[in-house]
């Protein structure tokens, strides 16, 4: 009776052991860009409830409606 692998490379510790990181790593670089985004998300929107009294004292009036905007994945 033989045996099938169900991947192409053979079974070893070296691969046992990266195949993890690789995907922990791409995990973690996800939730970090999903955080960012909701980040900027709710700071545009924070922005975008500021009346215009409250922007005219930022002084920024301008750079602030190009910021809210701005979709969410952009920086």
């Amino acid at each position: 009776m033989s045996t099938h692998s169900l991947t192409s490379r053979p079974v070893s510790r070296e691969n046992v052991l990266l195949e993890p990181r690789r995907v922990g790593s791409l995990g973690r670089r996800i939730v970090e860009t999903l955080r960012e985004w909701h980040r900027r998300a709710r700071s545009r929107h924070e922005l975008a409830l500021l009346s215009e009294l409250e922007l005219k004292d930022l002084g920024f009036r301008d750079r602030v409606q190009a910021e809210i905007a701005k979709p969410f994945w952009r920086a």
